[in-house]
């Protein structure tokens, strides 16, 4: 969480039309999943590095402790939007994938340096977030391989609220890996994160990232859970890890041919910032699989 005065100032409507662009462009069609059951399109979609196009939305409760005044009494909401994109590349089972996360904080606590308290921001776009891999899923028999990917992660200075934001363009390195088995999907991304451009010039150094594993149970039932997690290379040593533990129950049915899956979870962080940090996540996710308008384009 940042920690500063209560300074606002208002982005230009830019940032929300792109946010919009890429909802519209990314639901352009939903799909049709062949012959794959509800277990099979369950483990497809808990794969990263996956051949299925979806739509990945998310609402998340948050709630938050610290050493700062009424740090315990905070709370918030956030809806999230995440297109994910793959784009078959050869014959090989490799393929591009895009991933942009669209943040939607409805009312993120600020801590206010000059009141000594806490605002609560108003509805607002927040910084989109993406990552841009070539990856591919290895497998040595029907049910067991691994998986993985190599690419870059970055951060837009979108958010129409400077609280919300970090007003800087970052860029940076990721990589993924795990293993598929019979019994689920197991593994981990991670990327790292400098500042390149923008209007704030306080430097930015965070490797972040996400553990997830997924078992399934059948009929499209999963036990799964995804958690990010990230270290400040910046903080102090008290102030750098933000560490979730979670569990969660997934479960994938089929409208007609179009492949959803739903998805509760909860988290709660055994490391976060000693001044200001989230402790309890509780997230539901709905995940409809879609036709990629793009597929073809590097064929």
């Amino acid at each position: 969480m940042k920690l500063h005065g209560n300074r606002k100032k208002s982005r230009s409507r830019s940032a929300l039309t792109m946010a919009l662009t890429l909802v519209v462009c990314s639901s352009a069609a939903f799909a049709e999943s062949g012959e794959k059951t509800a277990d099979e399109v369950a483990k497809e979609l808990s794969n990263p590095a996956g051949s299925l196009a979806s739509l990945f939305t998310s609402l998340e409760y948050t709630t938050y402790k610290g050493d700062l005044p009424d740090a315990d009494d905070q709370d918030s909401w956030t809806f999230t939007f995440q297109p994910v994109l793959p784009f078959p590349v050869g014959d090989k089972g490799r393929r591009i994938i895009f991933r942009p996360l669209v943040p939607v904080p409805f009312n993120q606590p600020v801590f206010d340096l000059d009141q000594g308290d806490f605002d609560s921001a108003d509805v607002n776009l927040g910084d989109i977030s993406f990552d841009l891999v070539y990856a591919g899923t290895d497998m040595k028999n029907k049910h067991e391989g691994f998986l993985w990917g190599i690419g870059t992660a970055g951060t837009l200075p979108t958010a129409t609220d400077d609280d919300l934001g970090g007003d800087q363009w970052r860029l940076g390195p990721e990589v993924f890996g795990g293993v598929i088995r019979k019994w689920g999907t197991l593994g981990a991304v991670v990327n790292h994160q400098w500042n390149v451009a923008g209007s704030n010039d306080d430097t930015h150094s965070v490797t972040g990232g996400q553990y997830f594993y997924a078992i399934g149970l059948g009929e499209g039932w999963q036990i799964a859970s995804g958690p990010n997690f990230s270290y400040d290379w910046e903080a102090d040593s008290d102030q750098a890890w933000t560490f979730p533990l979670g569990i969660g129950l997934a479960r994938t049915v089929k409208f007609g041919e179009t492949p959803v899956k739903f998805q509760a979870q909860v988290q709660y962080f055994v490391e976060q910032p000693d001044a200001f940090g989230p402790e309890w996540l509780f997230k539901f996710t709905a995940t409809p699989v879609i036709t990629n308008p793009f597929a073809n384009l590097f064929k």
